[in-house]
């Protein structure tokens, strides 16, 4: 491969494990809202009760933490991937000189 392709293809590489963490991280949230059936306590007595709501919402926020993590992960590699692609492709402009600059 042409040493001028390698910084294309890893650009291409890269952005396309951001997009597709951040669509697979974004699914898996979107499953896990349409699945969610909260286990509700059989109607014991209070300790039981909070026990459970304690479990479940510990439940939720452990599954709720690592699809942010994931979904942080992904777009910083899409962003990445997009910074490689704007210096391949972005010229950088020169600001034009002033007249005061130029004496």
């Amino acid at each position: 491969m042409e040493a001028s392709k390698t910084p294309f293809v890893t650009g291409v590489a890269i952005l396309l494990a951001g997009v597709l963490i951040v669509v697979s991280g974004a699914f898996l949230a979107f499953e896990a809202y349409l699945n969610y059936r909260p286990l509700l306590p059989a109607g014991g007595d209070l300790q039981t009760s909070i026990t459970n709501t304690v479990y479940e919402l510990l439940n939720l926020v452990i599954k709720l933490g690592f699809l942010g993590a994931m979904i942080w992960a992904g777009s910083i590699l899409l962003g990445k991937g997009v910074d490689l692609f704007k210096a391949l492709y972005v010229k950088e402009k020169k600001p034009k000189e002033s007249e005061e600059t130029k004496k």
